[in-house]
């Protein structure tokens, strides 16, 4: 039985102003007053989610930066970061190469970029390299020509990862093993639950692996063509309660 559902945010909880619709919110209520649970799965930074998260749902398990924490009510509980000498290693070699980019480094829920940037709201400009002498939850690489970066992300020092979004033409870095998927992984057992148990939603590659390893894997209608591959149902977009419809039918109403 389906006890859990782990929910992307942008293109998938979220309509595209940011808000969550009113149908939305109360197939999610009636979701747990069922004893189900909430998981928000997001590549977004824990910042960012408590300015689009409606308040009643800021007590769900929060899984920020694509898997690289979790936090609960506030409180970490799970990180996988990229070590303090690879995050140095990989921003030295950025700055060397694509100095022309918005170069950013996501580090206990802060954004720090070479420049000043009209594309992240919440920043602080640094000097990376300065900054780059502690673990990081990500490096970022912002920008429409990223072809400088190829021979980057095919070399990376052992214990990191590349990810490219297509649909936001911009490209993360993270520790190894960093997936959503891992952090459902380590956090349903705390529950007495399997990734059987749960449905996931997601629209983007950083949702690929917490799709196919869910009991109910639900792709929107508007994902990218990896998160349909692998998805068990395809629900409707994000404009349109995609999420609602699903949970809806499980819940039986």
């Amino acid at each position: 039985m389906i006890k859990v559902a782990a929910i992307d945010l942008d293109d998938t909880l979220l309509c595209n102003d940011g808000t969550v619709t009113l149908r939305t919110l109360q197939t999610l209520r009636a979701w747990r007053a069922q004893g189900n649970h909430i998981i928000i799965a997001t590549g977004r930074p824990r910042r960012t989610v408590g300015t689009v998260l409606p308040l009643e749902l800021q007590d769900a398990p929060l899984i920020s930066y694509n898997g690289a924490e979790i936090h609960i009510n506030g409180e970490k509980i799970y990180d996988n970061l990229i070590s303090a000498a690879a995050t140095l290693e990989i921003v030295t070699r950025l700055l060397d190469a694509v100095p022309h980019a918005e170069i950013g480094l996501e580090i206990d829920n802060v954004l720090y970029l070479n420049r000043p940037s009209t594309r992240a709201r919440l920043h602080t400009v640094a000097n990376l390299l300065e900054i780059a002498t502690q673990p990081a939850a990500k490096v970022l690489v912002f920008g429409d020509e990223l072809s400088g970066v190829e021979a980057i992300t095919t070399s990376l020092p052992p214990g990191a990862q590349a990810l490219y979004s297509s649909r936001y033409r911009f490209l993360q870095i993270l520790a190894q093993n960093v997936d959503k998927a891992e952090a459902l992984r380590f956090l349903l057992p705390q529950w007495g639950l399997t990734p059987e148990q749960m449905v996931a939603f997601g629209d983007d590659t950083n949702d690929v692996e917490m799709v196919r390893i869910s009991g109910l894997g639900v792709a929107m209608s508007n994902a990218v063509p990896e998160v349909l591959a692998v998805a068990d149902r395809i629900t409707t977009t994000n404009e349109e309660d995609g999420v609602a419809i699903v949970l809806e039918e499980l819940l039986g109403m």
